[in-house]
């Protein structure tokens, strides 16, 4: 018998030895080019049928690369016609949604049925086509979400790849840090929002990359490149080229682009000018004007203590005040490279007590911000033990 093209369910036939398989939600599932394939027809509704609904969310949901997918109820033409077709459809797209699969990855119909098919429903998928990943999330911690479009962001774990045009996003207390398929480091802190573009690898190390910061900030450590190579993170009002190694760059709600060069040479661009900003000076630009001269950075604080030990509470932590600092930034991590499970604090006086139980091996770190934002270098890194 013919069945139409776009039919996405078939029958996975199998001796009673696969038993064990048919109780699973569905049946038995598997994702095959273009359909979903179930061990047994899913029924419109019923209890049974919301398990495997389920079961089928959580799958898609586990492949970012699928970009929708649509739910068919067939049922017979009276039926169909009578509305209940296109109604059986929703529900069941319905309850993916509330499982967590975007509205808009979601598509309900209700097509023609075949004569004596019984009552079903059947899904089809679109898939990304194949590409390489363009970046790898190398540790993160708190809410870290990625996906084509802010709609459609889902929660990422460490080891997941980017692709090209995919956006990440870091939420409250969160930090992710991207490993760039060039070799180079990304890190993103908290309420940032980032698009990874193309990035090309050509002969003779010779790259392009380019990073959207959308809000927020990110801190780069570029891997060395070829002649002509380019390395740039753009903002709404401007765009930081890389002629060195290491820098951040701030993108305010005002419009407003911060950069800070930690390391070698920033070119900090806009429409009506450009400056190059060394190791050691910032510089930003506001909406409609060229970047402001590069002004030196503030030097890094120096810690005064905890250097080590053990306390039965959190110590409070300090450090000698620094000229031209109008507040500190204090950073507090359970790893010394601050790549992950980062607590950040604000400090107006040159000492801290963090608030709350905080058991385990910590790190810490301070950084001193003059009265226009800038912030400056990093001071070295101590570490204490909180033991019950």
């Amino acid at each position: 018998m013919r069945t139409a093209p776009w039919m996405m369910a078939v029958m996975l036939a199998g001796p009673p030895a696969l038993a064990a398989q048919t109780q699973a939600p569905c049946g038995g599932l598997r994702f095959d080019s273009g359909r979903i394939v179930f061990g047994r027809p899913l029924a419109p509704q019923g209890a049974e049928t919301d398990a495997c609904l389920a079961h089928v969310a959580q799958a898609l949901l586990a492949r970012p690369a699928i970009r929708s997918v649509t739910v068919a109820a067939k049922l017979p033409n009276a039926d169909r016609l009578d509305g209940r077709g296109l109604a059986a459809a929703k529900r069941a797209a319905d309850v993916l949604v509330a499982a967590g699969v975007p509205r808009t990855r979601v598509s309900a119909m209700a097509p023609p049925s075949v004569e004596g098919e019984p009552a079903q429903l059947q899904f089809a998928y679109v898939e990304r086509p194949a590409q390489p990943a363009v970046a790898r999330l190398r540790a993160a911690s708190g809410a870290v979400e990625a996906g084509a479009t802010e709609a459609q962001l889902l929660a990422r774990t460490v080891g997941d790849s980017l692709y090209p045009g995919e956006l990440l996003r870091t939420g409250a207390n969160a930090r992710a840090e991207l490993a760039l398929a060039d070799g180079s480091m990304v890190r993103v802190v908290e309420n940032s929002l980032i698009k990874v573009g193309a990035i090309e690898l050509m002969a003779n190390l010779q790259r392009k990359v380019q990073l959207d910061l959308l809000r927020g900030t990110v801190e780069t450590d570029v891997a060395p490149g070829g002649a002509g190579s380019i390395f740039e993170v753009r903002t709404r009002g401007a765009v930081a080229g890389v002629r060195g190694t290491r820098f951040r760059v701030s993108a305010q709600d005002d419009g407003t682009s911060r950069l800070e060069t930690l390391e070698g040479k920033v070119a900090l661009s806009t429409e009506q000018a450009q400056v190059e900003v060394s190791g050691g000076h910032g510089s930003r630009a506001k909406p409609g004007s060229p970047p402001e001269p590069p002004r030196p950075l503030l030097p890094a604080p120096t810690l005064v203590g905890p250097r080590g030990g053990a306390f039965a509470t959190a110590p409070k932590m300090s450090w000698r005040t620094l000229e031209g600092a109008a507040t500190y930034r204090v950073e507090v991590a359970r790893t010394a490279d601050f790549a992950a499970s980062v607590q950040t604090y604000d400090s107006a006086s040159p000492e801290l007590a963090i608030p709350g139980p905080r058991q385990g091996k910590w790190f810490w770190r301070v950084m001193a911000v003059d009265g226009d934002g800038f912030v400056g270098f990093p001071s070295k890194i101590y570490a204490f033990d909180v033991q019950p």
